[in-house]
Parts: structure tokens; sequence; C-alpha cells
């Protein structure tokens, strides 16, 4: 951050100023973080069938 007391050398401009902005409101999604929907279905389907899958049999007493 540059401190307000001291002037620039420079004076910004608002285009600059603009593209500034909307680099931080904006920034660049990383590689390889989101996965495409059809990979996100079959996760989805194998996590239903895991959890609809009936539990395993409890050993008999006795």
């Amino acid at each position: 951050m540059l401190p307000l007391n001291e002037p620039t050398a420079t004076p910004a401009t608002r285009e600059a100023l603009t593209q500034d902005v909307d680099a931080l409101l904006n920034p660049a999604e990383a590689e390889g973080v989101y996965r495409d929907s059809s990979e996100c279905a079959a996760l989805l389907l194998l996590a239903g069938a895991v959890l609809l899958a009936p539990p395993p049999p409890r050993p008999k007493k006795g």
C-alpha cells in the first residue's frame, strides 16, 4: 500500500485504476481445482450408493 501523505511521481489515471480494481475483484481461477460436471455426477452417484448400501450383517450371539 502506498502511504497517502507522499506524492506519487506519476498521477494515476482512471483507466489504470479500473484495471487494477478489476484484477483484484476477479482473480484468476486456480488450475485443476474445479471438476467438470460428469466427474461431479459420478462422485455423487458413488457417494449415494455407499450411503444407501445395506449395513454388513452382525455376527450372531450364542
